[in-house]
């Protein structure tokens, strides 16, 4: 059955001949497929079929067991023969055989055909007892009887191992794909893939957006009551709409790594290629390494995809010319970012970098452009690309929420964070080969001011060490808010022409004809306090200086000018401008909660008030997830990422926490109250007249009431139009006597009822604000799971020295 040889994995095809065994193998399978073409998401669960039509746009349907619809609605078709990279000599083209695929080729000379991934999966359930195996076509004809590689996992035990057993002819669950086990205190829950969507296609490859996942625990684990507060934690951290939101895979494409560097290590190797995109993945970029493992411990590698959590979207059939006047070309711009797992989390409670070098808010993003077309056209199947990355400044400091607008920030000693920073450039360099550090905080004055004095001091320290490390680097501060504030971004030319030259020396990748044309022989690494919002804007410069070089070198620029992206192409940088902007805004969802800010210029290219008022209100939301939501989102990042690790012995310690939202409320409420009070009596006070309400409560005082009313008008005009001290007090005596409200009672009746319904309240509501700022730290939604790794460095304890205590 040769179906069943190529679906185990066990036909092992070299380059010479693998075109042709593959192509047999594809017709063979295709003969047993039902292939359906279906819309821009599809989905996987237990069920009779229901149909779609050729209208459906948004897929929700149920289908036999054993049977799996695939669709490719991606408007890019196969890669031009000339494009195909060293580690992609397998393509995946829409249609996949039963478990496996149903039309793959390979033309590039120096690589193996690798194992294919598979692309659909039956899961049976017997309870702890979990099998899962690569799904059977509806047209086999019936079950089969030769044994498949199956895994098999004890959800109770925290066993998986692989084995051959006959297929199962019930499965419960059918599955795109599995992402891992995570381990809970008694036993381990199942995470798996049961929806998706392509964004993407890349080496006629589709990528995937996760749009539902499932958890799936046994009977005795879902009951134990410290397992009930981590499956919530881990369904939040799958949730396209929580933690989860960017969770991006491909069966086939490897999108834990670069172009450039996927590319090279295929070089390197010969048997690397071969490997399925699981054992190949780069571990920092593989957001679901923690859970893979143990699946990959038990060789399971064809059934467990490699995430990423960050952005893909992707600009088909973009339209240029040859030499900007020629012929028209079809090309491609892809941006994809990948953000690292490594001290992974949320904004106030992941910043800087932990004593291993790691930083907050790492995310590497890749710009890539791929002429599509027409085939006679030299660089058609060029694919050439640009790397850029953001981090946290690279040392160790806090800023702990505690219910300020901008808590306190806690920075470590040269001693404890110079190790730290020269770690993490190390490691850069090592990956990147040189580093250009632009950092965009305020200087000189504020928190800011004080983290760019301290990292421009451990950077000239490096830098002036003579080491190969301090070779490699460069540091540029540019004050973002100094320079390019109220609107003048036209400034941003001013920090391009300091990195001119080092963008000239780093260079872009290119890959040609089958072979690495040109390498980026560096990268800027971006960063201002948060990598968000300033960072994004910066980043779009350089992302659209890259795309204009590009076109130049494929000759798709008009020849001897010096035209920019807007002026010959204002189609494409509208696109382009758009797909930035969407990138900022979904990194700044993962990280702060909200788009990003100042994602309207990057959108538009302009500064307006529309944008200003939308920066506002993200400020606001940052403000309350901060303080009253994070805490919680972090927990399920680090029970996911693997930063927090089971066992059987500690109970996790997640327990309710105070809110102070009740009380916030309340004095909020009081200082409203207070101010509507002054506002309802203040229109009786100018006209003379008594709220109907009062003189229906008091009748015996209502002339009483319009005295002191009469009295407070009379003072009123004299404050305001007679603002010399001494007619003030003169004016106070005269309205006094000369009114009814010159009466002792009644005047304390005035006082008292400004003091009881005015003053009192907002007095009240106040208080009751400086009194939850004071203790916000004790008060605010804190992570419970991994609390140590928000404190990197504490703040010395009055009356210390300037000892730091590290952690």
């Amino acid at each position: 059955d040769s179906t069943h040889a190529f679906e185990q994995g066990h036909c092992t095809v070299t380059c010479s001949f693998s075109c042709c065994v593959i192509s047999s193998l594809a017709k063979v399978a295709n003969a047993h497929l039902a292939i359906n073409r279906l819309g821009p998401c599809f989905r996987s669960r237990p069920g009779l079929p229901v149909f779609p039509s050729s209208s459906s746009r948004h897929l929700n349907f149920a289908r036999p067991r054993g049977s799996y619809s695939h669709h490719n609605s991606s408007p890019l078709g196969p890669p031009h023969p000339k494009a195909i990279f060293p580690f992609s000599s397998v393509q995946h083209t829409g249609r996949m055989t039963a478990g496996a695929t149903a039309d793959q080729k390979s033309t590039d000379v120096m690589a193996t055909a690798p194992q294919p991934m598979h692309s659909a999966l039956s899961v049976t359930i017997q309870d702890a007892r979990v099998l899962i195996q690569p799904s059977a076509s509806s047209t086999t004809g019936g079950v089969r009887t030769q044994p498949l590689h199956t895994l098999v996992m004890d959800l109770d035990s925290n066993r998986a191992e692989m084995q051959l057993m006959p297929r199962q002819g019930h499965s419960t669950m059918d599955v795109l794909a599995v992402m891992g086990m995570c381990k809970l205190h008694a036993g381990s829950a199942l995470i798996v893939v049961t929806a998706a969507k392509p964004v993407a296609q890349l080496r006629g490859t589709d990528v995937y957006e996760v749009v539902e996942a499932q958890v799936l625990a046994s009977t005795n684990a879902s009951q134990n009551r410290a397992n009930q507060a981590l499956l919530k934690l881990l369904r939040e951290a799958v949730d396209p709409h929580g933690a989860g939101r960017g969770l991006y895979f491909s069966y086939f494409y490897d999108l834990t790594h670069t172009a450039q560097r996927a590319a090279l290590l295929a070089s390197s190797d010969a048997t690397w290629a071969a490997q399925p995109t699981s054992q190949r993945a780069e571990q920092h970029f593989m957001w679901n390494r923690a859970m893979a493992a143990p699946l990959l411990s038990a060789g399971a590698h064809r059934f467990v995809v490699p995430c990423i959590l960050g952005f893909v979207q992707q600009l088909p059939g973009l339209t240029f010319q040859e030499n900007g006047r020629g012929p028209q070309v079809k090309a491609t711009v892809t941006l994809l970012a990948r953000r690292a797992a490594s001290r992974a989390g949320t904004r106030q409670w992941r910043r800087g970098a932990d004593t291993e070098g790691y930083v907050a808010n790492y995310a590497e993003t890749e710009q890539l452009l791929t002429v599509d077309g027409p085939a006679t056209h030299p660089a058609a199947g060029t694919t050439m690309s640009y790397v850029v990355v953001r981090g946290s400044i690279p040392l160790l400091w806090t800023q702990l929420p505690n219910m300020k607008y901008k808590p306190t920030t806690v920075i470590g000693p040269s001693q404890v964070s110079g190790a730290a920073h020269d770690k993490h450039f190390t490691s850069m360099v090592q990956q990147y080969n040189n580093v250009l550090a632009v950092n965009l905080i305020n200087q000189g004055h504020g928190t800011e001011g004080k983290l760019e004095d301290a990292f421009r001091a451990e950077a000239t320290r490096l830098i002036g060490s003579g080491s190969p490390i301090g070779q490699a680097m460069r540091y540029v501060a540019f004050d973002f808010h100094a320079e390019c504030g109220q609107g003048k971004y036209h400034r941003l030319a001013v920090l391009w022409d300091q990195l001119a030259a080092d963008f000239k020396v780093h260079g872009l990748f290119k890959h040609l004809n089958g072979q690495a044309a040109a390498t980026q022989q560096g990268v800027v690494r971006v960063n201002c306090i948060d990598c968000l919002d300033r960072t994004n804007v910066v980043q779009g410069v350089l992302a659209r200086k890259a795309v204009e070089v590009m076109l130049r070198e494929l000759g798709l620029m008009p020849s001897g000018s010096t035209l920019t992206l807007p002026e010959a192409y204002p189609l494409v940088e509208k696109q382009f401008k758009i797909m930035w902007a969407d990138h900022g805004d979904a990194l700044s969802n993962q990280y702060a909660g909200t788009g990003a800010m100042k994602s309207g210029f990057t959108r538009t290219g302009k500064r307006t008030m529309g944008g200003m008022v939308d920066d506002g209100a993200k400020a606001v939301m940052r403000y309350y997830l901060n303080n009253y939501q994070d805490g919680r989102k972090q927990d399920a990042i680090d029970l996911l990422t693997g930063a927090y690790r089971c066992d059987t012995v500690n109970v996790p310690p997640i327990k309710p926490q105070p809110s102070p939202i009740m009380p916030m409320m309340l004095a909020l409420l009081a200082v409203g109250l207070g101010a509507h009070n002054f506002g309802m009596a203040l229109p009786y006070i100018l006209g003379q007249t008594v709220p109907p309400a009062m003189a229906e409560a008091d009748p015996d005082h209502l002339q009483q009431s319009q005295g002191m009313l009469h009295g407070a008008r009379h003072l009123l005009s004299h404050v305001v139009f007679n603002p010399p001290l001494g007619s003030v007090s003169a004016s106070i005596g005269r309205g006094l006597t000369s009114t009814p409200a010159a009466d002792g009672p009644a005047l304390h009746a005035l006082i008292g009822a400004v003091l009881g319904y005015v003053i009192l309240p907002v007095v009240l509501g106040l208080s009751l604000l400086v009194l939850l700022v004071q203790n916000g730290k004790h008060l605010v939604n804190k992570p419970q799971l991994c609390p140590n790794l928000a404190v990197t460095v504490q703040k010395p304890r009055t009356g210390e020295s300037e000892k730091t205590k590290q952690h």
